[in-house]
């Protein structure tokens, strides 16, 4: 009677994750990609999400999530043309591409002091060396000279709201020149294709009071996972199939 009732509830349980493998089969995909690829290649100031730090310096910070695209292929033509022109450059294949960034900052200073030189005026700080020399001639308008040391410093991270919760990725970019605002970034990232459909085989060890031992196939789609071992009892000395059904619920 033991038996026939687990034989029974062991059916259910198969029958019933059987019925979520359909579902993950027969699940509409959603159309998402190119909704993703224009999110993912404007460079509007919305798109970044500014905030200033306890020391005062302007970090932008966007959540790399939301910035996943599926494929190069996606893009609209001005950021079809920086990734051409991106690979022309490195040598490389599209397929070779993981991770591609931009940043764009504007550095404005006003009513800088400025010193006299017997050939012109010239500007000097930490970051920056402006210099301009005089015209020798009427024919001559003079010219500038300038060097700006930018500093730009760049952090990548994550973190989790609490404990369940999934990985937020981010990246942290600022420069250390107060002037320098960072107003857009164009960030590309090439979302990482995992198979739904897996064939898997494994040797496994089960202990439930008694030791077996044996060999595992299981086929995974999806979050679902069904499958059959074939055990030996070292108790006993006797060979046993089992099958098995598990649907993900939690992944890290």
């Amino acid at each position: 009677m033991k038996r026939t009732l687990f034989e029974i509830v062991l059916g259910l349980v198969v029958l019933i994750l059987a019925l979520l493998l359909i579902q993950q089969v027969n699940k509409p995909k959603r159309s998402t990609i190119e909704q993703k690829a224009k999110e993912m290649v404007s460079a509007e100031v919305e798109r970044v999400n500014t905030k200033i730090d306890k020391m005062g310096m302007q970090h932008a910070v966007t959540d790399e999530k939301e910035k996943i695209v599926s494929s190069l292929s996606n893009l609209d033509d001005s950021s079809r043309y920086w990734k051409e022109r991106f690979l022309e450059q490195a040598g490389i294949n599209e397929k070779n591409v993981k991770l591609m960034t931009t940043y764009e900052t504007t550095i404005k200073g006003m009513k800088l002091s400025a010193s006299r030189t017997d050939t012109g005026f010239y500007y000097s700080d930490k970051w920056a060396n402006i210099q301009y020399v005089r015209p020798k001639d009427t024919a001559d308008n003079g010219h500038f000279n300038f060097s700006y040391n930018a500093e730009i410093n760049y952090a990548e991270y994550w973190k989790r709201s609490h404990f369940l919760a999934p990985k937020k990725h981010y990246i942290d970019f600022w420069i250390n020149d107060p002037r320098a605002k960072i107003n857009g970034v164009k960030r590309l990232q090439i979302e990482s294709k995992e198979p739904k459909f897996r064939l898997e085989s494994s040797s496994m060890v089960l202990y439930d009071g008694q030791t077996h031992i044996g060999g595992d196939i299981g086929v995974s789609l999806g979050n679902v996972r069904v499958g059959t071992s074939y055990l030996y009892n070292a108790a006993t000395g006797e060979w046993k199939p089992y099958f098995y059904g598990k649907y993900k619920l939690i992944g890290f």
